[in-house]
């Protein structure tokens, strides 16, 4: 197995983790066989992309489940959980544990909150963190995590109001005009010591070259792993290129990338 350099702490679960993290939403498309999702999975950790991330809206459980059979030792695996109050989390959780084929999750995250009354709603005495408190208490997760696509904002917010491990966050090029991470989340995840996963990195086909594109996303101290779809051997083996090779950005790099976010 490769080692993907450099590895980066997650905020303060004392775990360290690649660059790179393997998003699994692209192996759950219906026209994806459960023969060529399991290849790029297994080819993945091979090159040394053990941090996945999966969802039940994915589709891709129960792929990522046949891989866990063997090589669950292996990975930092996460899922998500869209629920917001307590009621039906345990039943959900359980649910994925049976499509991962495992035990126990490394990481659950409370996906997309993109409101407050969302936060809110998570939070209270009777929501979905007491749930999922429980199900650490109960050894199937260790870590609890939140994701938000569109308003920082919101989990910034919430990273004050309850101690999660991580929050998975848009941080492309793009985002930084639109919904500003960098200066909303990063700096109070930074504080608080909250591992950053950064997803949508690589942003639209106009945001070439993609190299550019994820030097850019996983630029910040704060960010820990940038998590990337990834669809092919091909593409792995260009995303570990990008990777093994990471140099952080020179001046006339984010010169280019003002100049890119925007195409003409």
């Amino acid at each position: 197995m490769n080692n993907l350099q450099p590895l980066r702490p997650l905020g303060k679960t004392g775990v360290a983790v690649p660059l790179i993290g393997y998003g699994t939403a692209p192996l759950g498309r219906e026209q994806v066989t459960r023969t060529h999702a399991v290849r790029c999975l297994n080819y993945a950790i091979d090159c040394g992309i053990t941090f996945l991330d999966t969802s039940p809206d994915y589709g891709s459980e129960p792929h990522v489940g046949v891989v866990m059979r063997r090589r669950r030792d292996e990975v930092f695996l996460a899922t998500k959980i869209n629920r917001r109050s307590r009621m039906g989390v345990m039943d959900d959780l359980q649910q994925s544990l049976d499509r991962l084929e495992t035990d126990y999750l490394d990481l659950i995250q409370l996906d997309s909150v993109h409101m407050s009354s969302d936060l809110d709603l998570a939070l209270a005495s009777d929501g979905a963190i007491a749930a999922l408190e429980e199900a650490r208490e109960r050894g199937l997760v260790k870590y609890i995590g939140i994701t938000g696509h569109a308003r920082p904002e919101v989990v910034a917010d919430a990273i004050t109001r309850y101690p999660f491990d991580t929050v998975l966050v848009a941080l492309g090029m793009a985002d930084r005009l639109v919904a500003n991470p960098e200066t909303t989340l990063l700096p109070v995840a930074s504080r608080l010591n909250v591992g950053v996963i950064a997803m949508k990195t690589l942003g639209p086909d106009c945001f070439q070259p993609h190299d550019l594109a994820l030097r850019y996303a996983v630029r910040q101290p704060e960010v820990s792993i940038a998590v990337v779809g990834l669809e092919s051997p091909a593409q792995i083996d260009e995303i570990v290129e990008t990777a093994t090779s990471f140099r952080p950005l020179i001046e006339e790099d984010v010169l280019f990338s003002d100049r890119a976010v925007i195409p003409l």
